[in-house]
């Protein structure tokens, strides 16, 4: 089971304005980010990554990590730069599943996300959401957790409660009207895309 990283491209001048109204960043002021999840496959986007691109896959699902601030990009520097984050964060997720062992893959996956934003976001993440951007299969991801965080203090995995920083959410300009519900440890995708289809028809 491989993932597929993102294939955005850096758009030339006249590939890029013609969407810019819809096209949003998020924000690099904090340490947050968006997971799309697509039909086959998720992605992450961190700060300052280009979201709701007219040219890629519509999305089945999005699950804010943190509180992503999303802004307008308004001229064609910043929609070209809000385009080269996103392809830097596809990349970052590109070495990970090009490692030809799941169970590595898995890992690094778990073990960047934990740096990034710490252990109790990567342990509230569901299990299929995480082998959706690792490219493996969720048992393999249940099992490199018990050995990721072996010996340490974090207790029985079915027993830990989700983050507070985990929704499921919509992609929206205004964060204060965008609806959101939180995201269970639980949650299978199916789960997941149904709540998003709730949320965006509200």
């Amino acid at each position: 089971m491989k993932s597929q990283a993102s294939t955005l491209e850096l758009p030339k001048h006249s590939e890029v304005c013609p969407s810019s109204e819809s096209l949003l960043a998020i924000s690099e002021h904090k340490k947050s980010g968006l997971i799309l999840c697509k039909q086959y496959h998720a992605e992450f986007a961190g700060p300052g990554a280009a979201v709701n691109c007219g040219v890629e896959p519509i999305y089945r699902a999005v699950i804010a990590i943190g509180s992503p601030e999303l802004i307008p990009t308004q001229t064609f520097d910043e929609r070209r730069r809000a385009y080269g984050r996103r392809i830097q964060w596809g990349r970052w997720l590109q070495k990970i599943v090009e490692h030809p062992d799941p169970m590595m893959r898995a890992e690094k996956l778990l073990a960047g996300f934990e740096e990034f934003f710490g252990r109790q976001v990567v342990i509230g993440l569901p299990s299929e959401v995480l082998a959706l951007l690792a490219g493996v299969f969720p048992g393999t991801i249940e099992q490199v957790r018990v050995q990721h965080w072996r010996g340490s203090r974090t207790g029985t995995m079915s027993f830990l409660p989700g983050s507070d920083q985990l929704k499921v959410t919509t992609i929206s300009m205004n964060r204060h009207e965008t609806p959101e519900v939180p995201l269970l440890t639980s949650a299978t995708v199916s789960e997941i895309e149904r709540t998003y289809a709730v949320l965006k028809s509200a």
